[in-house]
C-alpha cells in the first residue's frame, strides 16, 4: 500500500509539472504506463462549449494543449454533469474538467490546479425584481440547479430540499430555459461568469437575467 501511494504521488507531481496551470482532476486510481485518458466535461460556455464536431472553449484549450504535450493519448467527450462526475469517480484513467474543490471532494480526485475562480450566484428573472439577501429569503422561492454540481450540494447543505425549493436538472442546457420559460421556476444557482455566454448559445436575451444574491467565496467553497 505504501509503494502505491509513494507511486501515485510522483505521478501527480509529474502531471503538475506537464500541465501547468491546468485545473481538472482524475480519480485515485493509479495510471498505468502510458494510457489512454478519456477526458470528460460538460457544456458550459466559454469553459466547454458542445458542438457537433468536437468540445470547443477556452479550458478545453487549456487542457488539450497540456495533454498533446505528454505521451499519454486522450480525448474529451462532454456529458450531462452528473454522468461526468460519476465516470471520473468510478472509471480508470479518466479526467474531469473543471470542477470545483470542495472539502466533500478533496480525497476522491488528485487535484491538478485552478482554471478561475467561481463567482456563485443565485440567478434571477430582471422582470420580476427578487429581494434577496440570505439562503433563508431563497428558501421562500423555487431554485433549479444541476445534478450532483457543486451548486446542488451547497443547497442541500443549507437545508434546501426538492420538490419543496430545489428543482435539479441534469445538464446546463436546460437551466437557464427552465428559468426563462417556466413559472414555476423562480431561481437558479450558477456561476455568474457563464449567464451571458449560455444565454447567447440559447438564443435568449441576457438582460432578461439579473445576479440576485453572490454567495461568499467561504460558502462557495463549501468551508
Amino acid at each position: 500500500m505504501h509503494s502505491i501511494k509513494m507511486k501515485r504521488t510522483y505521478i501527480l507531481k509529474v502531471v503538475i509539472i506537464l500541465f501547468g496551470i491546468v485545473g481538472f482532476s482524475s480519480t485515485s486510481q493509479e495510471f498505468t504506463t502510458q494510457p489512454h485518458i478519456e477526458v470528460v466535461t460538460e457544456h458550459l460556455p466559454p469553459f466547454q462549449i458542445d458542438t457537433p464536431t468536437k468540445v470547443l472553449g477556452f479550458a478545453t484549450e487549456v487542457v488539450s494543449t497540456a495533454l498533446s504535450s505528454t505521451p499519454y493519448t486522450f480525448n474529451i467527450s462532454i456529458y450531462p454533469w452528473a454522468r461526468s462526475y460519476n465516470m471520473a469517480l468510478n472509471k480508470t484513467n479518466t479526467c474531469i474538467y473543471p470542477i470545483a474543490r470542495t472539502p466533500e471532494r478533496e480525497d476522491k480526485f488528485l487535484w491538478v490546479n485552478s482554471i478561475a475562480e467561481r463567482n456563485v450566484s443565485l440567478i434571477g428573472l430582471t422582470e420580476r425584481s427578487l429581494n434577496i439577501e440570505s439562503f433563508e429569503d431563497a428558501k421562500k422561492y423555487m431554485t433549479a440547479v444541476i445534478r450532483d454540481d457543486v451548486t446542488h450540494q451547497l443547497l442541500i447543505r443549507q437545508g434546501f430540499k426538492e420538490g419543496v425549493n430545489l428543482f435539479v436538472v441534469n445538464n446546463t442546457h436546460s437551466l437557464l430555459m427552465l428559468l426563462a420559460k417556466r413559472e414555476s421556476i423562480d431561481l437558479i444557482l450558477a456561476d455568474g461568469f457563464t449567464i451571458n455566454y449560455r444565454a447567447k448559445f440559447n438564443n435568449l436575451d441576457p438582460k432578461i437575467f439579473e445576479n440576485v444574491y453572490q454567495l461568499s467565496k467561504r460558502i462557495a467553497n463549501g468551508t
